[in-house]
């Protein structure tokens, strides 16, 4: 009894070290976590020495059955890790063989991260395995995959239902007139007065002129945000902003994963993924689907200029939350 209330102290006390410094963690099950400001699962494996053996060979066994244990945890574990509000890594990999086949090569892959032995000839193992990589990748892929592929029967249906106008169907009116270059030098005066007149909010117009940041932290304290491997940042219209089609492939030749997640605003401005100078923005609130991030009109605007200047050419965003 004595040692079990030691190690409940002992998991408190380390949980609240984790919160204090800014980690932010979610336990999967009573065996397994995930940590979201590294992007690491872990899980516990334990073992116990078979009967009749010598002890060096009975701690042996026991430690490589709180390794088969611990892998068995692990796969459980990445299988629940959250990818949107209502879908999670085990729902990608059912659907998609090369998300199951990534989480088996990495499972098989996990580092021992801790082997402590009992003075009962029990083994606790502790592994763990970064999702950023061939999983993220994997469920990334499928993401633009499915897009691109909504988009297409889309554009198809539309075809279908409406009749093709070619050029040759009509006539050219006997007056037309051949184009000049006197008439090309008055389209592009014409262009020209039209770009000057059209004005640009000043939001965007200052997103586009000032120094680039180095980074992104957004601020969604208060607004029971979830955190998870594809967030989604968007104006206040709904217009998602982060991650486009084209992000995610930037990220997945990066390895990396969209964003990472923190309890602690100082935690986030003094992470080295952000860089030195990084943009602080509040987010405006988070919509129905609490992996999605809505964003002020004016943060919206310069979120968007920015993006419009490849801001998202590498991945470095953390997301504070509760």
């Amino acid at each position: 009894m004595k040692g079990y209330a030691s190690l409940l102290v002992l998991l408190l006390s380390t949980q609240t070290f984790a919160q204090q410094s800014g980690v932010y963690t979610e336990w999967l099950s009573t065996s397994s976590n995930m940590n979201w400001s590294s992007g690491m699962v872990t899980a516990e494996g334990f073992g116990v020495a078979p009967e009749g053996k010598r002890k060096e060979v009975g701690r042996l066994l026991a430690c490589r059955a709180a390794v088969t244990d611990a892998q068995r945890n692990l796969i459980e574990a990445t299988q629940g890790v959250r990818v949107t509000v209502s879908t999670s890594v085990s729902h990608y990999a059912a659907e998609y063989d090369v998300v199951k086949t990534a989480v088996d090569g990495m499972v098989k892959g996990a580092k021992i991260l801790s082997r402590d032995m009992g003075d009962d000839d029990t083994c606790k193992v502790t592994m763990g395995l970064f999702i950023a990589g061939p999983l993220s990748n994997s469920i990334y892929q499928n993401t633009v995959n499915s897009e691109l592929s909504a988009w297409l029967f889309m554009q198809r249906f539309f075809n279908s239902i409406i009749p093709s106008v070619h050029a040759q169907d009509f006539p050219a009116p006997n007056d037309a007139l051949p184009w000049s270059p006197d008439l090309q030098r008055l389209d592009e005066r014409v262009s020209k007065l039209e770009s000057n007149v059209l004005l640009e909010s000043p939001a965007l117009a200052s997103a586009r002129n000032e120094p680039q940041p180095t980074g992104l932290i957004i601020d969604v304290r208060g607004y029971h945000f979830l955190p998870s491997i594809a967030p989604n940042i968007q104006t206040f219209e709904g217009n998602t902003i982060y991650p486009t089609n084209e992000d995610k492939e930037v990220i997945m030749k990066s390895g990396k994963l969209l964003s990472l997640f923190s309890r602690s605003l100082e935690f986030a401005m003094n992470h080295p993924i952000v860089g030195d100078n990084p943009l602080l923005i509040k987010a405006e609130s988070s919509s129905e689907k609490a992996t999605n991030i809505v964003l002020n009109k004016q943060n919206g605007e310069r979120l968007t200029g920015l993006a419009s200047n490849h801001f998202f050419a590498k991945p470095a965003v953390i997301i504070v939350l509760d």
